[in-house]
């Protein structure tokens, strides 16, 4: 080419950058993922009865997205239960917490995003040793774009972590000084930041078509996933509310109708402006499957002025003979430990459970100022594991655990001589503790009794709440022991039983409050 034709050629081109700036990018631009065909997919995800990774057939179909979001869909909410047990921390990695870093933990959500055709795929908060504590979560963003029906389709999914993530648990206590739960509004801010950037991605590749969003979130995530879809959808505009679809599982309440409105939308949408229960669900994007005889949905109190955002769909505990002989042969189906929901809460035992709570504590102002902090440390001590704790089995010697305990979030308010005559008499008290637990005492028991007690008794707190609080540790996270009215609700929030009642209760048999079937 001579020089004079390049010129023009140059020109032309500067031209129609002038002229059509999004051409070449639009032109340059490849599609992400790909639509894949309706029918059963098999999503891995960790069984937190067993530590170990099982797998689910889930239904898949991108026509879930054809209706309005504000339609409840229970094949979409199956799926979405799916992913988001996918989202959970993965078996190989539990074996690795002391892991900054590429662990794994990610890779049942990334197979599963494979599964369902999405790329792009994000994490974040993947890669931070399972003992760190702080106001964090985890979270991912992947995408597909494809044509449907003649149109150009954009289907973003935010799945955000609900299990399996060790010391971020102590967040799910950090109520904070304010009405709102700090420990569950502060995640919103990194969520929605990382969510409006990948969106802002998408539109400068060239034209996205009908942009959808797909929102999941179990437990700690679901919270925090209801509150930022709430955000995205007042200050996105490339989102549209009948395309942004939010499910979550298991969803604790956060907000109380004072509370920073810029995270509130459709807020409270079972009962009405008087405060009475509606009689029928009032339209909502944001769908909350609560199963009745859980305790982590129904604290903070209700009593106390906390709700969600969106319709709560509660599935139903039950009494009923033939019902539960069903529910414990789907229990019994997902892993190699099964979970036996005849024995779990019905939702009046919960409902005690939780007035025993709210009696305890007195308020959240109460809560706050004698217990926070210290079940926050009690907490983070049943999750700090070296490799040799994982590994070799290593039980750590007092001097250790004192400095095990010099090093956690709040504990740096007491000197050395506190924190080693704490340990000393936690020494003692463990032993009646662990007899409890007969001949096979699991390991983990042995590893966190005496740290967990420490603390407690480094707060001041009364002996024999710190010895029942430490007990109830040390059941649920070696995930043994008799089960009471405690263990009880608290074991309603395994993934399982959600799985277990999503799949034998119709839409129809959802209520709009805690209930219990007879």
């Amino acid at each position: 080419m001579k020089r004079r034709d390049f010129c023009k050629a140059l020109g032309l081109s500067a031209a129609c950058g002038a002229l059509w700036p999004q051409l070449s990018v639009r032109a340059a631009a490849q599609p992400v993922g790909r639509a894949v065909p309706d029918g059963n997919y098999t999503l891995p995800f960790l069984s937190i009865l067993s530590n170990t990774d099982v797998s689910h057939d889930f239904y898949y179909s991108e026509s879930f997205f054809d209706h309005p979001a504000t339609e409840y869909d229970h094949k979409l909410a199956l799926v979405t239960l799916g992913m988001v047990m996918a989202a959970f921390n993965s078996a190989v990695s539990a074996y690795r917490y002391w892991v900054n870093g590429e662990a794994g933990r990610e890779l049942n959500l990334a197979a599963s995003y494979e599964l369902l055709g999405f790329g792009d795929a994000v994490y974040y908060n993947y890669d931070i040793d399972t003992g760190k504590a702080g106001d964090f979560v985890g979270y991912s963003l992947a995408r597909k774009s494809f044509d449907y029906n003649g149109q150009k389709r954009t289907l973003v999914a935010l799945m955000l972590r609900g299990g399996g993530y060790g010391g971020e648990w102590t967040s799910n206590l950090h109520t904070g000084a304010t009405n709102a739960h700090y420990g569950f509004t502060t995640p919103v801010a990194a969520v929605y930041a990382s969510l409006k950037a990948y969106l802002a991605k998408i539109e400068a590749e060239g034209e996205p078509g009908e942009v959808k969003l797909w929102v999941g979130g179990y437990s700690r995530g679901a919270i925090v996933a209801n509150m930022t879809a709430a955000k995205a959808l007042r200050t996105l505009p490339l989102l549209q509310k009948e395309n942004c679809f939010v499910y979550t599982f298991a969803t604790p309440a956060a907000l109380t109708a004072a509370d920073q409105p810029d995270l509130q939308q459709d807020f409270d949408n079972n009962h009405a402006a008087d405060g009475s229960l509606r009689t029928t669900w009032a339209e909502s994007n944001i769908f909350n499957l609560i199963s009745s005889g859980d305790l982590v949905p129904r604290v903070l109190p209700a009593d106390w002025g906390y709700y969600r955002n969106g319709n709560d769909r509660f599935l139903p505990a039950s009494k009923n003979k033939d019902e539960l002989a069903g529910l414990d042969a789907l229990g019994a189906s997902y892993g190699p430990v099964p979970l036996q929901i005849s024995e779990l809460a019905t939702a009046e035992d919960t409902s005690a459970v939780i007035a025993a709570v709210e009696k305890f504590c007195g308020t959240k102002e109460n809560f706050h100022e004698k217990y926070e902090a210290a079940l926050m440390d009690m907490v983070q001590c049943a999750f700090i594991r070296t490799e040799d704790e994982v590994l070799a089995g290593k039980i750590l010697s007092d001097e250790e655990i004192i400095t095990r305990l010099e090093s956690l979030s709040n504990m740096h308010q007491f000197d050395f001589w506190r924190i080693t005559t704490c340990v000393f008499a936690a020494s003692k008290m463990s032993r009646p503790i662990l007899e409890r637990f007969g001949q096979n005492v699991p390991l983990m028991a042995q590893q966190i009794i005496i740290p967990v007690l420490a603390v407690g008794l480094c707060y001041d707190i009364e002996t024999d709440i710190v010895k029942v609080v430490a007990q109830y540790i040390v059941k649920l996270v070696s995930m043994r022991g008799e089960l009471d009215s405690v263990l009880r609700a608290a074991y309603c929030h395994e993934g399982e039983n959600y799985l277990a009642l999503m799949e034998y209760y119709a839409p129809e048999e959802h209520g709009m409050e805690p209930f219990t079937r007879t």
